[in-house]
């Protein structure tokens, strides 16, 4: 992402909307508008650039679209998202970053896409907001990527941990502050730095993918999975899980 993006203004709004799985084009040439796109996380997908470059985009990441680029797009895993075309005065590479906390950035997106959709007297505010709500979480992530080495070393015992036992009702932020050997707050204080969450959120979301996978694999009840996953009570386990993907465990199956 280069520098010249903290002075990006926005001149236009063309246009929000939502791309289902498996939909729109697969093949751009010189592409009339800058694109700011937002995977939903759940689609696997190759932008394949005139260039010779090839730009993956998985997982919830937030990625730009350059105006006059061509481009083919090749679906690894048909998933959804949303995007924003815009005017700017803009040079810039296309580029994709890997988001850490993306439901506030989703939830911009997803209403300026009904907004937009609606054509109601609020879309272009609404999209507007969106997309520099965008370029704000993009500066942001672009300044978490940099951590001094000592403090990745500190962070590191925890991080192991977490990998290891994040299943187990033992991995608490106080054992993992003993750990490292720093105090509860500093090691809340690291983690929101790098990851941009709690080392809380951090463990939970872990446990979430590893049970999105094993609910796919439909050999386990909810209960099941719940309690493979470091949950005694299935309700507290279907709560966290709607929390953050927006539908309940059966749902998700």
């Amino acid at each position: 992402m280069k520098k010249d993006w903290e002075n990006t203004l926005i001149s236009k709004i063309h246009f929000a909307l939502c791309v289902p799985p498996n939909c729109g084009k697969m093949f751009h040439k010189d592409r009339p508008f800058h694109g700011l796109v937002m995977e939903a996380g759940d689609g696997i997908k190759d932008y394949c650039f005139s260039d010779g470059r090839v730009m993956r985009t998985e997982g919830e990441c937030l990625f730009y679209l350059p105006k006059n680029s061509t481009y083919q797009i090749k679906v690894i895993k048909g998933g959804h998202c949303y995007a924003i075309n815009f005017d700017a005065d803009i040079d810039c590479e296309p580029f994709v970053v890997s988001l850490r906390d993306a439901d506030e950035l989703k939830k911009s997106f997803k209403t300026a896409c009904v907004e937009w959709s609606s054509r109601s007297p609020a879309c272009f505010a609404a999209t507007m907001r969106a997309a520099y709500d965008a370029i704000y979480h993009l500066q942001k992530e672009t300044e978490k990527k940099y951590m001094p080495s000592g403090q990745q070393k500190m962070i590191a015992p925890a991080l192991e941990a977490i990998e290891r036992d994040f299943m187990s009702c033992d991995v608490t932020i106080e054992h993992l502050a003993k750990l490292c050997g720093v105090s509860e707050v500093y090691l809340r204080k690291i983690f929101n730095n790098k990851f941009g969450i709690s080392p809380k959120e951090y463990v939970i979301r872990k446990r979430i993918e590893y049970a999105k996978h094993l609910l796919v694999s439909g050999h386990m009840s909810v209960s099941e999975v719940a309690n493979l996953c470091g949950y005694t009570e299935p309700c507290h386990f279907s709560r966290e899980f709607k929390k953050r993907t927006g539908i309940s465990p059966r749902d998700f199956r």
